[in-house]
């Protein structure tokens, strides 16, 4: 009897035990936790986020003024060029043909002029001594005027065969001139980014100059070319400091600054924009033409404000009053935003005046939001996410 009776109250005791910690489990899984953000000064740098592609700040086409077979190559891509090396070669025989054919056209036409100096200058003597005997009435009228004729007609053979013999110098200018275009050299310092022709290629300049090499001068010093839509623009300036960072080396920030705003819009779709270039260096050639940066763009600055995430913005506690939050929106007014934080153990919202602000943080105003506030920007939970994703409630 003893014996079932001690069943029976250790069962109990069990059941009590059971009850007990099923309500304690289940109040804890209940209770909810914040994530918490402890207020400071800071300093919040504004930002337009943009994107664009590295580039030299020149980039040079150079490409070949006449026509022919490429026959020697001497640079390739990422090869290092001086102003005034030779690239290539195109094959210069067919030039060398014309030149020399040239100088020996040039040679019988000079050798005509001497021809002609030498029967303009008989034929001079002749009608000078004809016009004497005229006079003294020896010689027919007829035949000094005949010789006179003959005379001037020399004259101007003479000038005829002058003009040939320019036209054959001119001739062998441009030839000469030509023979030299198949010497290609670079132009500035800097180094090929692109090749467009290889030995054997035959490449025709008869209708526009076709490129052959991209030189980028002086990769050291580069330019990103952005788009800003115009919402952004107003507070872009040149000198304004920039950073960015690209895909190859994403955990490397890189920083230069705004070097120009052009003023030709461009639109797309109705939207306008206008291109911004951004100026750095890039003394360890890391940065290669045509990589893709990821910029920011820093228009305003201000230190020693306080500071809050934007999450801490963002964040509607979970189940709260309808009433609440609708008297809330009510009360807000623009420029101004709502931060929760812990009292007897219950969120409280207070309303702040916003002032600058970037992705990550905003700069808070209030009487009740000071260093080492403690601010709500999530919720911690077994049983809830970690942030509320709830709107940012500002004006």
């Amino acid at each position: 009897m003893k014996k079932n009776k001690i069943i029976i109250i250790s069962a109990v005791i069990l059941i009590f035990i059971s009850i007990a910690s099923y309500f304690i489990i289940k109040s804890k899984a209940k209770k909810t936790s914040y994530e918490f953000y402890i207020v400071k000064p800071m300093t919040i740098q504004k930002y337009i986020a943009t994107t664009g592609t590295a580039n030299p700040i020149n980039t040079i086409n150079v490409g070949a003024q006449v026509s022919g077979i490429f026959s020697k190559l001497y640079v390739w891509y990422n090869s290092r060029v001086k102003k005034g090396q030779l690239l290539a070669e195109i094959d210069p025989a067919p030039f060398i043909q014309k030149v020399e054919q040239d100088k020996a056209n040039l040679a019988s036409e000079r050798a005509n002029v001497l021809k002609q100096k030498a029967l303009l200058a008989y034929d001079k003597l002749t009608y000078i001594r004809d016009e004497k005997l005229w006079k003294e009435n020896l010689i027919a009228h007829a035949t000094e005027q005949n010789a006179y004729s003959v005379y001037l007609q020399d004259v101007a053979q003479l000038k005829y065969l002058n003009g040939i013999v320019n036209a054959g110098k001119a001739a062998l200018a441009q030839d000469e001139t030509n023979l030299s275009y198949t010497k290609i050299y670079s132009p500035v310092n800097g180094i090929i980014i692109n090749v467009s022709v290889v030995v054997g290629q035959t490449v025709a300049s008869t209708f526009q100059t076709p490129s052959l090499f991209t030189v980028g001068e002086d990769i050291t010093k580069m330019e990103i070319d952005t788009t800003t839509n115009e919402a952004d623009l107003a507070g872009i300036k040149k000198g304004d400091k920039t950073s960015f960072t690209v895909y190859a080396y994403p955990d490397k920030t890189i920083w230069g600054y705004v070097h120009n705003v052009r003023i030709n819009p461009t639109t797309v779709s109705g939207v306008v924009s206008y291109n911004v270039t951004i100026f750095f260096k890039n003394e360890k050639g890391l940065i290669l033409p045509g990589m893709t940066a990821i910029a920011k763009i820093y228009v305003s600055e201000k230190k020693g404000v306080i500071g809050a995430p934007n999450s801490a913005l963002r964040f509607i506690p979970q189940n709260e009053n309808k009433d609440v939050l609708s008297s809330l929106s009510k009360k807000l007014k623009a420029g101004e935003g709502v931060v929760w934080i812990l009292k007897n153990k219950k969120p409280e919202p207070v309303i702040v005046k916003l002032g600058i602000n970037n992705d990550e943080y905003t700069e808070v105003i209030s009487k009740d939001i000071k260093t080492g506030t403690e601010i709500i920007t999530g919720l911690k939970s077994t049983n809830q996410p970690a942030a509320s994703p709830g709107k940012k409630m500002f004006f």
